[in-house]
C-alpha cells in the first residue's frame, strides 16, 4: 500500500468520523439488521469519496467472514485505541452495539472537553498576538521616524524612550540571529524528546510537576484514564486487561511506567486501591479513595466512573477560572506594553515642544 493512500485513509477517517461510525453503526445493529447490511448503508449515505473506499474495504473483509475489529486493523485506518478495543470486546461477548454506544459517548466527551480548552485559549491567544503586533508596529515603523528628530536636538531622552531605543538597536542588530537561535533550540529539543526516552520522560514529568499546571493536567489526565476504566469493566473485561490498555494507549512517559508497574503489582495480587495510593504525587486521593470503596463494594467501574465526572466538573471549573482570570490580566498586560511603547513615543515630542517654546 503506498504513503499517499495510507495518508488519504488517516485523513479520510478523522476523529470525529469515528465517533459518528461508532455511534451510526451503534444504532443501525440496535435495529436488528446484519453487520455487512449496517455497512452497506453506511456506504450508500457516505458522501466522501475516500470513506466510501474505506468502508467498502471494510464490507469485502465482513463478507470473508474476517471480523470488524481485525477488518479496521487490517484496512491501515489508523482508528482510536479504544474503539477498536471496544469492539473487539463487544464481538467477543455479543453486546457490540452497546460497547459501541459507550465507545462514542467517551470519544464524544474527550472531543467536548478540547474544544472547550481550546475555546478558553482562543481569547487570550488573540490578546498576546494583538499585543505583539501592536507593540512591533510601534516600535518597528513609529518609532524609527522620530529617531532622527531626536538624534538632531541636543535633549536629555526619557528613560522609556532611551528603553524602547535599546530595544530598537538590539532589533536590528540581533533580531535575525536570536529568532534564528530560538528556532533552532524549538527544533532541536522537539526532536530529543521524540528521539531521547528519558529527555521524553523529564519533560513529562516537569509538565505534571509545574506549580500553576500541574493540579489541571492530572484532573484531566485522571478523568479520560477514569472514564476508560469504568467503559472497560463495565463491559467484561479485567483491572489487568484496563490497566494494560491504559499503560499502551497513554501518551506521558510517566504515567506510562507507573501504569506499567500498577499492572505488574496488579498480577501478583495488590489491589488497584493500593497501588494507587502509593503513588500519590501521580494520582489524587480521590481515585484511591474510590477505587477502594468499588473493590469494596464490588462495583469499580461505576466508581470510577463517578471519579471521571467529579473530574470532568473540575476541569470545567478550572477553566471558567482561567477565563475570568486571565482576560483581566492580559487586558492590564496588554495596556501596560502597549502604553509604555506609547509614552516612549510621547515624551520626547512633549520634551521637543519645550524646548523648542524656550
Amino acid at each position: 500500500m503506498s504513503k499517499r493512500h495510507t495518508k488519504i485513509k488517516i485523513a479520510a477517517f478523522s476523529l470525529s468520523d469515528q465517533m459518528h461510525f461508532a455511534h451510526r453503526l451503534s444504532l443501525l445493529l440496535k435495529s436488528g439488521i446484519s453487520m455487512s447490511e449496517a455497512l452497506s448503508m453506511m456506504q450508500n449515505m457516505e458522501n466522501c469519496v475516500p470513506r466510501k473506499h474505506i468502508y467498502d474495504e471494510l464490507l469485502k473483509s465482513i463478507q470473508q467472514g474476517i471480523s470488524l475489529s481485525k477488518s479496521i486493523r487490517n484496512s491501515g485506518i489508523r482508528f482510536n485505541g479504544l474503539l477498536v478495543s471496544l469492539i473487539q470486546n463487544g464481538e467477543s461477548t455479543g453486546s457490540l452495539s452497546e460497547t459501541l454506544l459507550q465507545a462514542y459517548s467517551y470519544l464524544e466527551k474527550r472531543n467536548e472537553m478540547k474544544k472547550k480548552l481550546i475555546t478558553s485559549l482562543l481569547y487570550p491567544m488573540f490578546i498576546i498576538f494583538a499585543t505583539i503586533a501592536m507593540t512591533l508596529f510601534l516600535v518597528l515603523y513609529i518609532f524609527p521616524k522620530i529617531i532622527p528628530l531626536l538624534s538632531s536636538l541636543d535633549i536629555k531622552l526619557p528613560l522609556i524612550t532611551r528603553i524602547v531605543q535599546g530595544v530598537y538597536y538590539f532589533s536590528l542588530s540581533y533580531g535575525l540571529l536570536v529568532s534564528g537561535c530560538i528556532l533552532v533550540l524549538i527544533v532541536a529539543t522537539n526532536i530529543l524528546i521524540a528521539k531521547s526516552v528519558y529527555v521524553k520522560s523529564r519533560f513529562h514529568r516537569t509538565i505534571i510537576s509545574l506549580p500553576l499546571l500541574s493540579s489541571s493536567v492530572k484532573t484531566y489526565l485522571m478523568s479520560s484514564v477514569c472514564r476508560m476504566g469504568e467503559i472497560f469493566l463495565s463491559s467484561g473485561k479485567s483491572v489487568p486487561d484496563f490497566l494494560l490498555f491504559t499503560q499502551q494507549s497513554t501518551s506521558n512517559i510517566v504515567y506510562k511506567i507507573a501504569f506499567g508497574e500498577i499492572y505488574e503489582e496488579t498480577i501478583q495480587g495488590v489491589s488497584l486501591s493500593v497501588s494507587i495510593k502509593k503513588r500519590r504525587d501521580l494520582f489524587p486521593l480521590l481515585l484511591s479513595e474510590m477505587s477502594a470503596l468499588g473493590e469494596k463494594t464490588g462495583n469499580l467501574a461505576q466508581m470510577l466512573g463517578h471519579c471521571s465526572r467529579i473530574f470532568d466538573q473540575d476541569i470545567d471549573d478550572s477553566l471558567k477560572r482561567f477565563s475570568s482570570l486571565i482576560e483581566p490580566t492580559l487586558m492590564v498586560l496588554m495596556g501596560l506594553i502597549v502604553g509604555s511603547v506609547a509614552l516612549s513615543i510621547i515624551l520626547p515630542v512633549y520634551e521637543i515642544t519645550n524646548h523648542l517654546t524656550k
